[in-house]
């Protein structure tokens, strides 16, 4: 019986689709089950992941009839796990071939985590890599190791190995209270980040691949003003009330909460540049 399920959604992935897969079923560990969700794909998705489900038991691969939208398309495998660990990998991401071995025996070497992550690397377009983000995390309790996570954190953790039972809840609030794709990893990561629930593989990695998106601040097309202060909005309401859920003492909670005001610069759009861009319009 497999022990992780690996979910990758994937809408017109021919370029690197194979390379994704590949790395997947060359892992190293091997009790995995690959959930394959192709959003009405309109290139050789379809041909390319049918190939790797007929060569591989592991890997379950649904064609939708009709696009469903792509939150719909990468939570559903999450919703049909049953296993005790679960991933995403997107489509044009890879990872060392041991990583999901040494990420699982990471969280069973800590009890109380809920979240494995390994180092990082982002790729870029031309195929050059940045440097490597190697995860640091803090061995104490209290207020200053919450913060040096917190303010330590990346991104690609979301794609490290969760257990599913304590990610499957938490999405569903997450996108309950938080509608918007941009920021919402972090949002998602923020609780376990509060509860000290992370450890680290940091001798193996994740390679995140960095491709232009069809919307967000990153891809060029700015976002307006007023909807870059509502998700800066909405996203520290929703720390601070996660922070309030938590049964911090009281100086604990107004320390954390000061801080969430710098961390909402870091994880959804800095204050300094909305200012920025406002002045330069007049």
């Amino acid at each position: 019986m497999a022990e992780v399920t690996i979910g990758v959604p994937v809408y017109n992935g021919e370029d690197q689709l194979e390379e994704c897969l590949d790395c997947l079923v060359r892992q190293t560990f091997p009790d995995t089950e690959i959930l394959l969700f192709d959003n009405a794909s309109t290139d050789r998705t379809q041909a390319i992941a049918e190939r790797f489900a007929a060569q591989d038991s592991r890997i379950r691969y649904t064609r939708r009839p009709e696009n469903v939208g792509a939150v719909k398309n990468f939570i559903t495998p999450l919703e049909l796990a049953t296993t005790p660990y679960f991933m995403w990998r997107a489509h044009d991401d890879i990872s060392a071939l041991d990583y999901v071995e040494k990420l699982v025996a990471a969280l069973k070497r800590s009890p109380s985590a809920a979240l494995a992550t390994g180092t990082i690397q982002f790729e870029r377009p031309n195929g050059r890599p940045t440097r490597d983000y190697v995860p640091s995390i803090p061995t104490g309790r209290g207020l200053s190791s919450i913060l040096k996570l917190m303010f330590g954190s990346h991104a690609g953790w979301y794609y490290g190995i969760w257990k599913t039972d304590t990610l499957r809840p938490l999405i569903g609030k997450v996108w309950t209270e938080f509608p918007y794709a941009w920021a919402s990893d972090h949002l998602t990561l923020y609780p376990l980040l509060l509860d000290q629930q992370v450890t680290a593989a940091p001798d193996t990695k994740f390679i995140q691949r960095v491709t232009p998106k069809a919307h967000g601040p990153r891809t060029g097309q700015r976002q307006p003003i007023p909807e870059l202060l509502e998700l800066r909005r909405e996203f520290l309401k929703c720390c601070d009330a996660m922070v309030d859920d938590r049964a911090f003492n009281p100086f604990t909670k107004l320390a954390i909460k000061a801080a969430n005001r710098l961390y909402v610069g870091k994880r959804v759009y800095p204050m300094k540049k909305i200012i920025k861009r406002t002045l330069f319009r007049y």
